[in-house]
């Protein structure tokens, strides 16, 4: 179980990265089926995947920055899991516009919302641990540090 109080600090941070990055999406969005006259499921792609490249820099660096996870292995985790997290936010967004008729930008909104705590708990317990990993800590313990 998890205590908020304890994780209300990295919360924040989360929310903070999740104001830079989804402002992104939702401007990448906008500006290629407004200015371009990109099809708004393809615009949606395009959001999408411009704030992948920035979450994870500001989750590595600002949000939780005190990992102890070795970049190349976090980088992995986070691109697989982020894939998952954006295929599932991809197909809700096609489920609310494409099926329901919910305007472009009120669904990726909404999607992207949801999405909020299950990427927080998914970050923090796994790909932004702050736990050394296994053979992390063995290299550690060898140097004597």
């Amino acid at each position: 179980m998890i205590r908020w109080h304890a994780k209300a600090g990295t919360l924040l941070r989360f929310a903070a990265g999740g104001l830079i990055s989804a402002p992104i999406a939702i401007g990448v969005t906008a500006l290629l089926h407004e200015t371009f006259a990109v099809s708004e499921p393809l615009a949606a792609a395009g959001g999408l995947g411009t704030a992948l490249v920035v979450n994870f820099f500001v989750l590595r660096h600002l949000v939780f920055a005190s990992t102890l996870t070795p970049i190349l292995r976090q980088l992995s985790m986070f691109l697989a899991s982020s894939g998952v997290f954006r295929g599932f936010e991809y197909l809700g967004f096609l489920l609310l516009n494409v099926l329901l008729n919910v305007p472009y930008l009120i669904a990726l909104v909404a999607v992207l919302g949801v999405s909020f705590i299950l990427k927080f708990l998914v970050y923090d317990k796994l790909v932004f641990a702050r736990v050394a990993a296994a053979g992390n800590t063995r290299k550690t313990a060898r140097r004597g540090t």
